[in-house]
């Protein structure tokens, strides 16, 4: 059976090939004999220099040498056959007639693997040979099984020690070449306090202190950076019953900067860098804890940049980023790096909110103040230039909120107040604020239900010849009559319906509305005069919103002339070009157009001059006291001249006074509108009066509490 396991393991199954070198003859040929007999192949040489020649053609499983040949000895010859490349592990046993020690420790000083003594027992050779064999075999298995190891631990990206109770290193399986770590078996590296920064050897003893105790345990360490970031590793010493620990050391630089970006893209803007809205709330809530231990005050600043939402229409949301990049930096600049008591962070897409510990009422109003003085400036980007204003709310701690939450809400209130008191202001946050918000939200929903509900209504005011006072045109107004609250003022609704974003669907349908209306006039036979509709400053720097209010015409069957598009002077001049580009496309589509309110926006005769205008409306501001005022006066008559001038036609709006008629027409004046002649009436009773021409004075409308809509 052993002979089979020998014979099997040779490659390919083929005998086990024995070299047997001796200058005896009758000994070589009685080796052989015996060998062949026991299923070994056999190869038989003369001398030393021959058996290293038959090696080098091809080596033998085993060789047995006799020591004392005359053509080179058997010393000589195991030595040079160590030396050739594959004679390194093979078993080589040597034959000698001496029995003395110094022999022997010739033949193992040669690479001799084993010895026999003359005379040789032949019937015991063969199982010696075997157990050579098998030494060789075991031999060659426990190399190639380190070598296997070896290979293993070196694609482990671990230092891997073992370590006693004092932290020295006995032995380095695997080094961790980023640490700087003993090499190899022999360490040159004895203690971990050569290993580890000085910082990191009380931790790492501690920890080795309890792992020795018998329980897994582990640390972190850092070695500081020069060229590049610093380097993180962990450590994790694991017991063993030698009383020693095995630690594993990992270079965990990768992971922890990988952690560290996802922090940042948790708890940082990628436009700005600065902190967002996650971030900041736990900021907040650290900061409150802070100044109620010290009994101090914070203030909470909801910054919001005022008509943003117009650069990015208008100009693109690459442009946008910039300015809001732009913005950041004045902000980071005027409110310090962070480190101090001014927290800064971009919570949505133009809104930031500062956090100011330990500060007052005063205070707050203070870096509201420097806020808006550093935004004052005009940014620069590309050949654009422009100027950012900005609402703030203030809230106050702990007389406005004792969370982060109610106070973030109750700023976010006084924000919106500030801006609905006219923007570019900052307000501090009152529980008037607070009614009023909630106010505002409730007529939010109402809103929505009402349009959704069809509770809009299109009235229509008369506008009228200042000469002959006749019908010659009317305005489309939106009502709305609650059916708890009764009316709801236009202004207050059409507000809510612009921020929210509601206007454009409400336009459209508005328009829609006034369709449905001329058509049924046309139907009946009626010479409809131009009909004046206003739109919504959002819509009008949309140029697929404008596309789609001559789709609504288109589909009606209408000419566009039939209608007056109104735009205010102020929507014109917030975007010159921009305003232009619109005017001129409303233009070829064949729509009318109309300046509202004109004489409150700084309106320039050459910016006049460029938009395509059909009709100036003097604002009712003018008109109010133009019989008792001499500015006034002055203000309307230059208007009318100018509009002349270019070949507009004037509309005067709230006309409610004979005298003030009287100028108008003394002033050449062409159309009127307002309670003198007229309310704004619902579409049937706009019929009457194209029917009659006859005049409708509104006095009964003052009883609604609102002036003139429109």
């Amino acid at each position: 059976m052993r002979d089979t396991q020998i014979r099997m393991s040779a490659p390919g199954n083929d005998p086990l090939r024995v070299l047997v070198a001796d200058d005896d003859r009758m000994l070589r040929e009685i080796a052989a004999a015996m060998l062949e007999n026991a299923g070994f192949a056999v190869e038989t040489v003369a001398g030393g220099d021959a058996a290293v020649a038959a090696c080098l053609a091809r080596m033998a499983d085993l060789i047995l040498l006799d020591v004392e040949m005359p053509e080179g000895n058997g010393y000589q010859a195991c030595a040079n056959i160590r030396a050739l490349p594959a004679g390194r592990d093979v078993p080589i046993v040597m034959v000698t007639g001496f029995d003395d020690a110094a022999s022997i420790n010739l033949a193992y000083d040669a690479g001799a693997t084993d010895f026999v003594v003359k005379p040789i027992n032949w019937a015991l050779l063969t199982h010696r040979i075997r157990y050579v064999l098998r030494g060789a075999r075991t031999i060659e298995a426990l190399r190639l099984s380190e070598q296997k190891n070896s290979a293993l631990l070196r694609a482990i990206p671990d230092g891997i020690f073992l370590v006693n109770g004092s932290g020295a290193i006995s032995h380095c399986f695997s080094p961790l070449p980023s640490l700087g770590e003993p090499q190899g078996h022999a360490p040159s590296v004895a203690h971990l306090k050569e290993l580890l920064p000085p910082q990191a050897l009380p931790r790492a003893m501690q920890t080795l202190a309890a792992a020795l105790c018998g329980a897994p345990a582990s640390f972190e360490f850092s070695l500081p950076g020069q060229a590049a970031a610093s380097r993180h590793f962990e450590c994790r010493y694991l017991p063993n019953a030698t009383g020693q620990v095995l630690a594993i050391m990992r270079d965990i630089t990768q992971r922890r900067q990988t952690e560290a970006h996802i922090h940042r893209l948790a708890y940082f803007d990628a436009l700005t860098g600065l902190p967002n809205r996650e971030w900041i709330g736990d900021y907040l809530a650290q900061s409150l804890a802070a100044v109620a231990d010290r009994e101090q005050g914070l203030a909470l600043l909801f910054i919001d940049l005022d008509q943003f939402k117009r650069i990015n229409d208008t100009l693109g949301h690459e442009t946008g980023d910039a300015l809001l990049k732009h913005v950041a930096g004045r902000l980071s600049a005027v409110l310090g790096d962070g480190s101090g008591p001014a927290q800064l962070a971009r919570v949505g897409g133009d809104e930031f909110i500062v956090v100011l510990t330990g500060a007052d009422a005063a205070q707050a109003e203070q870096a509201a103040q420097r806020i808006q003085r550093a935004l004052a400036a005009p940014f620069l980007h590309g050949s654009y230039e422009f100027v950012v204003t900005s609402s703030i709310g203030i809230a106050l701690y702990p007389e406005h909120g004792a969370d982060g939450q109610t106070l973030l809400k109750n700023a976010d209130g006084a924000m919106y107040e500030a801006k609905a008191s006219g923007r570019n202001q900052f307000r501090r946050y009152t529980s008037a604020v607070h009614a009023r918000a909630l106010k505002r939200l409730s007529l939010e929903m109402q809103l929505r239900r009402a349009f959704e509900n069809s509770q809009l209504e299109v009235y229509y005011q008369p506008q009228y010849d200042a000469r002959t006072l006749k019908v010659a045109g009317a305005e489309a107004l939106l009502r709305w009559f609650h059916p708890q609250r009764g009316r709801i003022a236009t202004a207050d609704f059409v507000a809510v319906a612009e921020e929210t974003g509601l206007i454009g669907d409400i336009g459209r349908w508005t328009l829609q509305q006034v369709c449905r209306d001329l058509q049924r006039w046309r139907g009946a036979g009626l010479t409809v005069p131009s009909i004046a509709v206003n739109v919504s400053g959002r819509d009008f720097t949309r140029q697929d919103v404008l596309l789609r209010l001559s789709h609504v015409v288109e589909e009606a069957r209408l000419p566009a002339s039939l209608f007056e598009l109104e735009l205010t002077e102020g929507v014109l001049m917030q975007d010159v070009e921009g305003g232009q580009r619109s005017l001129l496309a409303l233009k070829e589509f064949g729509f009318g157009l109309a300046v509202d309110d004109f004489g409150t926006g700084y309106c320039s005769l050459n910016y006049l001059k460029r938009f395509p205008l059909d009709t100036l409306k003097v604002d009712r501001a003018f008109v109010n006291d133009l019989t008792v005022d001499a500015d006034d006066a002055a203000i309307v008559r230059a208007i009318i001249g100018l509009g002349h001038n270019l070949d507009l036609k004037l509309v005067a709006e709230g006309v409610e006074t004979p005298a003030q008629l009287e100028f108008l027409r003394t002033a050449g004046c062409d159309l009127i509108q307002g309670f003198l002649m007229s309310e704004a009436v619902p579409a049937d009773a706009l019929v009457g009066l194209l029917n009659t021409g006859v005049p409708a004075p509104g006095g009964d409308a003052r009883l609604t509490g609102e002036r003139q809509a429109g």
